[in-house]
C-alpha cells in the first residue's frame, strides 16, 4: 500500500533526533503491539475502570511509545518560536495529556474486537509505517495505523492514520495554529483542559 506525506510529516522528520542503532529495542511491530495489548486490556474493562481508570492504565504506555515533545511542537508550527520555555513544557504537557485522553474516550467498550498488525511499510527518512488493524465481532475491519521513527535507540510514534489515511496530527495542527492565531497560547492550553474536564465528568 502507500500513503501520503504532508508538510506535518516533513516537519517531523526535520525534528528527528539522529538515529541510534536499535538492535536490542523491540521492533516498531512489536511497539505496536505491546499497545494494542493494553488498549485490549483497557476495552474489556472499559466500564469497570470509567474514563478516569482508563487514562490512567493507558497513560504509562502512551507517554513510553509516543514521542510526545516533537509531535506537540509539530502540532503548532510557526507558533513554537515564539513561546517561551515555560510555555513548550506546559503545550508538551497539554499535548501529552490530550492524546491520552483521546485513547481513554475512543476505546471505551469491548464486544469482542481484535487488533491484527498487517505488516510493516518503508517510509522516507527511516521512518516505518506499521500497518494495524481493529476488526469487529461483526467482520467490519478499522484501519489504525502508526507511523514509528528511531530516537535514541527506540522506535516512538510519530503520527496515528485512521482508516489508512487520514493523519490525525495534520487535524491537530490545523486546529492548534487556528486556535493560537485567533486566541492566543493561553486560549490553546484552556481549550484542551476544558475538553479533557468534560470528559473526565462524563466518565
Amino acid at each position: 500500500m502507500t500513503f501520503r506525506f504532508s508538510s506535518v510529516l516533513v516537519a517531523i522528520f526535520l525534528l528527528a533526533a539522529p538515529l541510534q542503532s536499535a538492535v536490542a529495542a523491540p521492533s516498531p511491530s512489536q511497539v505496536v503491539a505491546s499497545l494494542n495489548t493494553v488498549l485490549l486490556d483497557v476495552m474489556r474493562n472499559a466500564k469497570d475502570l470509567g474514563y478516569r481508570g482508563r487514562y490512567g492504565r493507558l497513560a504509562p504506555i502512551l507517554k513510553e511509545i509516543f514521542q510526545f515533545p516533537v509531535m506537540a511542537r509539530v502540532a503548532v508550527g510557526k507558533h513554537w518560536r515564539a513561546l517561551s520555555e515555560d510555555q513548550r513544557a506546559r503545550l508538551i504537557e497539554a499535548f501529552g495529556n490530550m492524546s491520552i485522553g483521546t485513547f481513554a474516550k475512543r476505546f471505551d467498550g469491548y464486544s469482542g474486537e481484535r487488533f491484527d498488525i498487517v505488516g510493516e511499510t518503508q517510509g522516507p527518512r527511516n521512518t516505518i509505517l506499521v500497518r494495524n488493524k481493529l476488526t469487529k465481532s461483526n467482520g467490519e475491519a478499522v484501519e489504525i495505523n502508526y507511523l514509528l521513527k528511531s530516537y535514541d535507540g527506540r522506535w516512538r510514534a510519530i503520527d496515528v492514520f485512521l482508516d489508512s489515511k487520514y493523519s490525525e496530527m495534520a487535524v491537530k495542527r490545523s486546529e492548534y495554529t487556528s486556535v493560537i492565531a485567533n486566541e492566543g497560547f493561553d486560549g490553546l492550553i484552556q481549550r484542551i483542559d476544558k475538553k479533557l474536564a468534560a470528559w473526565a465528568d462524563k466518565g
